[in-house]
């Protein structure tokens, strides 16, 4: 059951860790501190599903604008190269659980050691399958912050689902209403 109210999304890890929840959702971002913090044996396992699976993404992304000099978008471009090689990628994901994004970086040696050893680090890589784009629409953030505040408003109880459901979609259709 759900504790009333918001739970800090913030605090999961650290309220699984100290023993003050059984099962958390979070980022895989917190599997290596969990797998190195906790005094007891856990597990992972994909999303439930209802009518269909899913899997949420996110996480860094590199951007390039186009009107920076072009020194820095070559250095831009050479760091990227860098950060995105298959054994970064592989010691990134060991070191914070973050799922590596390419293929080659899970057949590197050291990856593949490291799932043997820890299988709960390719479940979210295997979850990925279900995966679906990101919502991308002009004024993201605040199309974002209308779903969030009826997601929340639902939670604590102070309209039923329905109502954040049109609720959201009338914020949307206002801060988009430029666009159209």
């Amino acid at each position: 059951m759900h504790p009333p109210g918001i739970v800090n999304w913030g605090t999961t890890p650290e309220d699984f860790l100290q023993g003050q929840t059984a099962m958390i959702w979070t980022t895989t971002g917190n599997l290596s501190n969990i797998r190195n913090n906790a005094g007891f044996d856990f597990g992972v396992d994909i999303l439930p599903e209802n009518r269909r699976r899913g899997s949420p993404t996110g996480g860094g992304n590199f951007y390039l604008f186009a009107d920076a000099p072009e020194e820095q978008q070559r250095a831009a471009m050479q760091l990227i190269r860098f950060m995105t090689e298959p054994e970064q990628l592989a010691r990134w994901t060991i070191a914070t659980g973050y799922v590596a994004p390419r293929p080659e970086a899970w057949e590197t040696e050291a990856l593949q050691t490291y799932v043997d050893g820890f299988p709960e680090a390719a479940v979210a890589r295997d979850q990925l399958q279900y995966a679906v784009r990101e919502l991308s629409t002009y004024a993201r953030g605040q199309v974002y912050e209308a779903i969030n505040d009826a997601l929340q408003g639902a939670i604590v109880g102070d309209m039923t689902p329905a109502e954040a459901l049109a609720d959201a979609q009338a914020q949307a259709e206002i801060i988009l209403a430029p666009y159209r």
